[in-house]
């Protein structure tokens, strides 16, 4: 019985060759030519050569420079006026009502002096500016209608 296992099993592998060589296109001297380089001495590298060849499989990373951040000169800060703004509400009995409070002429705000009052507006004055305020008009909410 191994045999003929055995004997199947070369039949098969020649069979496989005899398909191989006739598929493919090569000349029995061509492939002789070939047989003969692959026996011809080769001759290899010296030993100084490949001492000094670089390692293919070594993976060299590049350094990466890291700038310095640039320095940023500090910009003097502007300089910006606050102005204030006060609202007054209401005049009564020589006094004004401005900002929660009541003043009477000559009573300082902030750096405003309170000079004149009239019935809808006030004056402050200070060393170098002078503001008018006034009452704000306002819109009458309910209208009076005469009846026929």
């Amino acid at each position: 019985m191994n045999n003929k296992k055995l004997i199947i099993k070369n039949l098969w592998v020649l069979g496989l060759f005899s398909v191989v060589v006739s598929a493919s296109s090569l000349s029995h001297e061509e492939i002789n030519k070939m047989v003969q380089k692959i026996k011809e001495e080769r001759v290899g590298i010296d030993l100084a050569t490949l001492e000094n060849t670089p390692n293919p499989f070594l993976i060299i990373k590049e350094e990466v420079k890291k700038e310095k951040p640039k320095e940023v000169k500090a910009e003097k800060p502007k300089v910006v006026k606050k102005v204030v703004t006060y609202n007054l509400v209401a005049i009564l009995n020589h006094a004004a009502f401005i900002d929660g409070k009541w003043y009477k002429i000559g009573d300082k705000l902030g750096s405003y002096t309170l000079t004149n009052m009239g019935r809808d507006r006030v004056i402050l004055k200070n060393d170098t500016d002078k503001r008018e305020l006034v009452i704000p008009k306002r819109e009458k909410k309910f209208k009076m209608f005469k009846g026929k």
